[in-house]
């Protein structure tokens, strides 16, 4: 089987495409719930769309690139899940294309193939929630493109634009995903190491890391959103409460599968002497990779499988090595043919923990009408097919935020965006709307409570 994927011809890409359509179209056809995560994506597409600025006027944590992209989703398809799947499929598609070209340009391995797309692509796929539109999946594609910088520094380019390009990328991978920002250093690390890198192309790099940090603060600074974006991209993002639907080690254990696959592959082709010099320092750059992942999750205040992306690379890159050192026939297809299958039924082994850890959204109030509803509680599944009406949305930003309600300047901001585009409802489970109506009495007049924490506008015209 995999000698078909062996040929190195661009026609092999097209069946790995529709290896992955199949894939996903079976678990769509088993029928995929909405996550937590996934719907907060989905209302902060919403929400910017409506033309409200992020961290100032939407309080959540979320990278403002990937922020941009969701508004930009919503404002073409509306707050659409499946549009998410179909985008994220030619996304995690692109990625499998980046990861297997650069692989091939260097010689990474001991003749050209195209497995490096096939086996991304399949681990991709054994991630529980591999079908969402993360931040995580579009962050990837700019850390694939400079780790692509720095295979081919280590294969003996020496051009400045080269340490320039790799910063950028990472910069960009940052604004995607804060916690990306580990590979700026896992990135520097490997220059050090495994290439002799002059102090002025390391200067370059350090350059190109920032220009886009530099350019969105610029933006924010612009529109008087700098102090607001840094408490919640860095205070909040990296330092914050986390958020544990799922364990880290439960994490873990659901892609325990494709790691064990992984690691056996990663141990037998380094104590085989299987490496040329090259791929042997390649080899330590993808091991890098691995405790950059490890230290990633470990930084994010989420918990979430869709995390394990960034093992992918790695895994795959020994996973295909392994596979081309296989000699004799009968091992030849037999172990591939049982790897692929594992793979493939991983995420349906897998999926039913998500709703066993609390990550799947549960059924809410009545979707028989679309409601625009200011949300102050830790249930985020009471949007689940209505409207976000208020820039509330992190549980810790939005509780901080109306505990500064004293601040005159802030507050005379929040009224301004309540009132730009009023709630129908209001529910509080946190029992914090009688302060903010102490602070805005002209508020509470709009509204009547109808039961505890529930309460209704009066005029919705």
């Amino acid at each position: 089987m995999l000698n078909f994927f062996k040929l190195n011809d661009p026609n092999r890409l097209i069946i790995i495409f529709l290896v992955l359509l199949c894939l996903r179209g079976l678990l769509t056809f088993q029928g995929l719930s909405i996550t937590l995560f996934e719907l907060k994506w989905l209302l902060l597409g919403q929400r910017s769309a409506e033309g409200f600025f992020m961290y100032k006027e939407i309080f959540d944590y979320t990278g403002p690139l990937s922020v941009f992209f969701y508004r930009i989703i919503d404002q073409i398809f509306g707050k659409s899940q499946h549009a998410h799947h179909v985008i994220s499929t030619f996304w995690l598609f692109l990625n499998a294309i980046i990861f297997n070209s650069f692989l091939k340009k260097n010689k990474n391995f001991s003749e050209n193939n195209n497995l490096p797309a096939l086996f991304f692509v399949l681990y991709a796929v054994a991630i529980p929630d591999f079908m969402v539109l993360s931040p995580q999946i579009m962050s990837l594609t700019f850390l694939l493109m400079g780790l692509s910088k720095v295979l081919d520094r280590i294969a003996g380019e020496t051009t400045d634009v080269l340490f320039l390009y790799t910063g950028i990328h990472v910069g960009i991978a940052t604004l995607f995903y804060p916690p990306a920002i580990i590979y700026f250093f896992i990135f520097l690390i490997s220059f050090f190491l495994f290439s002799s890198s002059k102090l002025r192309r390391i200067g370059l790099y350090f350059n190109g890391f920032l220009i886009p940090l530099v350019l969105i603060s610029c933006f924010f600074y612009w529109n008087d959103n700098g102090s607001y974006a840094w408490h919640a991209l860095v205070n909040r993002g990296l330092f914050g409460q986390e958020i544990n639907y799922l364990s880290k080690i439960k994490n873990y254990y659901s892609f325990r599968i494709p790691i064990f696959i992984g690691s056996a592959a990663m141990v037998i082709t380094l104590l085989s002497n299987y490496f040329t010099s090259f791929q042997n320092k390649a080899a330590q750059v993808m091991l890098l990779m691995v405790i950059g992942a490890s230290i990633v999750i470990w930084l994010d205040i989420e918990t979430s499988p869709v995390q394990m992306l960034y093992f992918v690379p790695s895994l795959t890159f020994f996973l295909v090595h392994l596979m081309l050192m296989l000699s004799k026939v009968w091992i030849k297809r037999l172990v591939p043919l049982m790897i692929v299958g594992v793979l493939i039924l991983a995420p349906y082994l897998n999926y039913d923990q998500l709703n066993t850890n609390g990550m799947i959204v549960k059924k809410g109030i009545d979707k028989s009408s679309k409601m625009r509803i200011m949300l102050l509680s830790d249930n985020l599944s009471i949007l689940h097919g209505q409207e976000l009406a208020s820039p509330f949305l992190d549980a810790q930003l939005s509780k901080e935020k109306i505990a500064s309600l004293d601040d005159s300047v802030f507050a005379q901001m929040l009224i301004k965006v309540i009132k730009q585009a009023p709630p129908s409802v209001i529910i509080d489970d946190w029992m914090l709307i009688p302060k903010i109506f102490s602070a805005f009495p002209e508020l509470s007049k709009e509204y009547r409570k109808q039961k505890r924490g529930y309460y209704v506008r009066i005029n919705n015209n």
